[in-house]
């Protein structure tokens, strides 16, 4: 039987992967890059809250909901504006290879529940014997 990965377990890898990237960025002792990668996690961490809400309300009723593509569009230029403004208007107070690293925080986390959903399986296939 495989685990489940739990989205609210990725939401909380985000925040922990986020926190450790922030800690790394004050090694460099430029606000700059703190600053980029704090704008590009929160970015990534806001779109995937709002995506997981338009999805649990528009496959709830059982069926897709109309609204559900309408709500997505928005959502989905909306993080396009955000990313948009912050390379274009805030070029030279956020450091861009930063806030890129910053929305990396999405991949980072899928990946380590990826790995860690793999282990418990492995692990549950070593203790059943098979």
């Amino acid at each position: 039987m495989t685990k489940e990965i739990q989205l609210a377990a990725i939401e909380r890898a985000e925040g922990i992967i986020l926190a450790l990237l922030t800690i790394g960025s004050l090694f460099f002792w430029d606000w700059h890059i703190t600053l980029g990668v704090i704008i590009g996690g929160i970015i990534v961490i806001l779109n995937f809250r709002a995506m997981r809400m338009i999805f649990e309300s528009g496959f709830s009723k059982g069926r897709i909901a109309g609204s559900v593509f309408v709500k997505y569009a928005v959502k989905f230029l909306a993080v396009l504006a955000a990313v948009a403004g912050v390379v274009f208007l805030l070029q030279g107070i956020v450091n861009l290879f930063a806030f890129f690293v910053g929305l990396l925080t999405i991949f980072l986390a899928i990946s380590v529940e990826g790995i860690r959903g793999y282990c418990s399986v492995d692990e549950e296939e070593k203790t059943n014997g098979a």
